[in-house]
């Protein structure tokens, strides 16, 4: 079968594009004009200077959000969230994970100080938080207590997962994968690219029980799990939040 020839200019294109997206290159090399009339055709593959440095620090803002949270830190991406994208805080479902989070962090501490920070984000942030998040979130709320009561040691307790340090790996990923939305803030093409053909590779070694001489690369380039997809943003037209204690005395 004959090979389909390489268009150069496109490829070319598409590594400047990459290159501009990571700060690699100055503005000046990418304002040069095309050395040929034909590379014209490929500008769709790169962006502008200005949409290409507003990715990159987008970019930036979501790793250190996503490391602060990763690391148990949830005041610190909380503040980076108020500081770069305040609305995201607006949507009480991101908001209340967030509080569980930090509620769970301060008592993590194992102090009386952190103990009595995990009380202050109880009946400031979680209890109110909790009561219009979402359906199931006041169950949660009332599930959560239990970590007063059981060890985050203790691996047969009812809130083994909520003790999980593996929660803080999956709210940084939902987090990003927001955030990625929100921002528009997506991977260049050709990182995307790249990360797909190793997955390819990754999948033929396995299949052929041989080792990857790009295995370095392999572990570096790919993430362990895919972050989950982007929640959508809550409705205006939702049902408002109701009264539960006035709900109760109907019943």
């Amino acid at each position: 079968m004959d090979s389909a020839p390489v268009n150069w200019e496109a490829l070319d294109a598409l590594i400047v594009e990459f290159a501009k997206s990571e700060n690699l290159l100055e503005d000046s090399f990418s304002s040069s004009p095309p050395s040929s009339p034909s590379s014209s055709s490929c500008s769709s593959y790169s962006s502008s200077p200005s949409l290409s440095s507003s990715s990159y620090h987008s970019r930036l803002t979501i790793w250190k959000i996503r490391r602060s949270l990763e690391a148990g830190d949830i005041d610190a991406g909380m503040d980076l969230l108020r500081s770069h994208a305040p609305s995201i805080l607006d949507d009480h479902r991101l908001l209340f994970r967030l509080q569980k989070q930090k509620f769970i962090e301060h008592l993590r501490k194992g102090t009386s100080e952190g103990r009595d920070l995990a009380i202050a984000c109880l009946r400031t942030a979680l209890a109110p938080c909790a009561l219009d998040a979402y359906p199931e979130a006041y169950e949660e709320f009332k599930h959560v207590l239990l970590a007063f009561i059981y060890d985050k040691d203790d691996k047969t307790s009812p809130v083994a997962n909520e003790w999980s340090e593996r929660r803080r790996y999956d709210i940084a990923g939902l987090m990003s994968s927001v955030l990625r939305a929100h921002l528009h803030a997506y991977d260049p093409v050709f990182s995307m690219t790249l990360r797909y053909l190793i997955t390819i590779h990754k999948g033929y070694c396995f299949r052929q029980g041989i080792v990857s001489p790009i295995s370095d690369l392999t572990q570096r380039l790919l993430l362990d799990e895919r972050d989950p997809p982007a929640t959508a943003r809550e409705s205006l037209y939702e049902a408002p939040p109701f009264d539960e204690v006035r709900f109760l005395n109907y019943s």
